[in-house]
Formats: C-alpha cells, sequence, structure tokens
C-alpha cells in the first residue's frame, strides 16, 4: 500500500476522534504521523507495508504532557508474551502485555472506548 493512500484511509479511521493529522515521513510504503486527538492527546502512527500487507507498526497513544498511556508495537522481541509478536505496553514501556489491538482500526476503537 502506498503511503500517500494510507494516509488518507487515517483520516477516514482517526476522522473522530482527530484533530489534526500530522505527517512526518511518507516514503513509498512506509509513513510515521501523528494523530492529534481532540481530548488532547496524540497517537504516533508508524507502519510499513508489503503490497497490502501491514508487515511492521507501532501505535502509541500519548497523553497531553507527551507520557505513555499505551502504546502498541509488533517489534519481535517479546518471544515469551502470549499472541507474540504482538503486545502493549501500558503505563511504561516495561509494563508489556499480549495485545489483541493489532491494526489501527482496533487501536481506534480501544481509545475511543476509553475516552
Amino acid at each position: 500500500m502506498l503511503a500517500a493512500d494510507r494516509l488518507i484511509e487515517i483520516a477516514e479511521i482517526c476522522g473522530e476522534i482527530a484533530e489534526c493529522i500530522v505527517p512526518l515521513d511518507l516514503d513509498w510504503e512506509a509513513l510515521r504521523v501523528t494523530v492529534h486527538l481532540k481530548d488532547g492527546t496524540q497517537l504516533r502512527v508508524t507502519e510499513q507495508w508489503n503490497d497490502d500487507v501491514l508487515s511492521r507498526y507501532s501505535y502509541y497513544w500519548l497523553t497531553a504532557g507527551n507520557e505513555l498511556k499505551i502504546g502498541w508495537d509488533n517489534a519481535p522481541h517479546h518471544t515469551l508474551l502470549k499472541n507474540f509478536p504482538h503486545h502493549k505496553h501500558v503505563g511504561s514501556r516495561h509494563s508489556l502485555q499480549p495485545s489483541g489491538e493489532i491494526n489501527l482500526i482496533d487501536v481506534v476503537m480501544h481509545i475511543r472506548s476509553m475516552q
């Protein structure tokens, strides 16, 4: 998936909760954007696509003070967690949990449920 096309999808997925979306890096099938949410928090989105397959992701939801609320990613370094490589960091990078939220739609639905 082309990063420019994905940026349009991100705007649609985050539309209800987003104040604005700031592209930081769009490079063919990779992207980094910051979604500033209406409640003052932000969601940092990083995705790497291979054709239409999401191969790597990280979604970090931060407070208005830039502190971690929840960070989801699939970096393959926590091999003992259930649902490897999908995991989340809750409150700090050291607080690991398995994650069922494995794409942006899942993450945005989770954020909506907590607002």
